[in-house]
């Protein structure tokens, strides 16, 4: 019997099982089985704990430091210039944060803290704080952050109600205590204080679901008990600003706050959580299918990304699996999962099927723009059949 981590309830069984390995978000496999539960009373969906979790994110889960300017290409301008990841969620964080002048902010679960650190550069008066699980990141604070505000492990003391604002980038999805998490943030709010947090929106982002480290997958209705539970109120919701995302504001409550639960939109995204359960289920049904239907086959994968990776572990087994295509310029030349990453183009005319490793929702529009997969006799194999 598995317990929900937001409101308690007991789930009686996984939604979706798969083998391992499992995948998590750092393209990395764990020997363990995937499991994700859907709780029909608040409608959260969450995958099982991870061994040794403190271990994983001290010293495993290593993000972005692979050199000084590492960062991820968010889009692509009109003019051809990338928009990167951190300074759009940068600008995201200005336009939903009513931030007071020499507001003391704080990066929770910070990382390289690049975002907060482009959010002080456009707003000089800021002071910034941050903290992180690891020290791995420590080189990237010093010269921008004092040191009196860098914390690792552990938060001071001293920093209980200090904060104007606080932000939490892509964080509460791996904690095993959400309600703990948001609670400890809540300490760390001046009253009125302001809280914005990111998340992955598994509606729109259906893969998310299998990620094995990403513990939480919050729909709006099991992210609304959380924070009345933590003693926040929700102030806004923007899932449009970052596609497969969603970005939340909330405000520390001085009273205790309502848990005014809508049945309704927890019914709702129980079920929706539960159908893209069974949609990885056929998924992975019908995978391991086809990796034995072009058993020694000459064989690619398009997408590099998770869903691509997650196709690795399903076929590299039994298929002739030799090469990664990507449309992104930054990969190609790259080698993933000890396996060239190409431009699609470079697709050599031996390979005898392409599995289709993107975002289901998105996977038939942009194969339709890829010529040099469309040459008779070449079979693409699709996630969703």
């Amino acid at each position: 019997m598995t317990v929900c981590r937001v409101c308690g309830s007991h789930i009686a069984k996984a939604s979706y099982e798969a083998s391992a390995p499992a995948l998590t978000s750092m393209m990395a496999f764990l020997d363990i089985p995937t499991l994700a539960f859907v709780c029909d009373e608040c409608g959260h969906a969450q995958c099982a704990d991870l061994p040794d979790i403190e271990a994983f994110y001290d010293t495993t889960y290593r993000i972005s430091l692979e050199s000084d300017d590492h960062d991820q290409i968010f889009a692509v301008a009109a003019d051809g210039t990338p928009i990167y990841r951190t300074d759009h969620q940068a600008a995201i964080g200005l336009r939903l944060l009513d931030l007071p002048h020499c507001a003391s902010i704080l990066d929770y679960g910070a990382g390289k803290a690049d975002t907060l650190r482009k959010m002080c550069l456009a707003r000089t008066d800021l002071h910034p704080h941050v903290f992180d699980v690891s020290r791995d990141y420590v080189p990237a604070w010093n010269g921008w952050v004092k040191p009196e505000d860098q914390a690792s492990y552990t938060v001071p003391d001293a920093w209980a109600g200090r904060f104007q604002a606080i932000i939490s980038h892509f964080v509460i999805e791996h904690v095993a205590e959400p309600i703990g998490f948001l609670k400890t943030l809540r300490g760390l709010l001046a009253p009125g204080g302001r809280l914005l947090l990111s998340m992955p929106d598994v509606a729109s982002n259906p893969g998310d679901m299998t990620v094995a480290d990403h513990l939480n997958h919050f729909s709006e209705a099991s992210l609304k008990r959380a924070l009345a539970l933590s003693g926040f109120t929700l102030e806004t919701v923007d899932n449009a600003a970052f596609p497969g995302a969603f970005f939340i504001v909330a405000v520390r409550c001085e009273q205790p706050v309502a848990i005014e639960g809508d049945r309704q939109d927890a019914a709702d995204a129980a079920k929706r959580a539960k159908e893209i359960c069974a949609f990885w289920k056929d998924a992975t049904i019908r995978l391991d299918g086809a990796a034995k239907q072009f058993s020694g086959k000459r064989a690619a994968v398009y997408g590099s990304g998770f869903y691509g990776s997650w196709i690795c572990s399903r076929i590299e087994a039994e298929v002739d699996f030799r090469v990664f295509l990507d449309q992104n310029p930054k990969l190609q030349g790259s080698v993933h999962f000890n396996r060239p990453v190409l431009s699609p183009s470079k697709l050599d005319d031996d390979v005898d099927v392409v599995f289709v490793g993107l975002n289901p929702l998105k996977a038939r529009a942009a194969i339709a723009s890829q010529a040099a997969l469309h040459r008779p006799g070449l079979d693409l194999v699709w996630i969703d059949g």
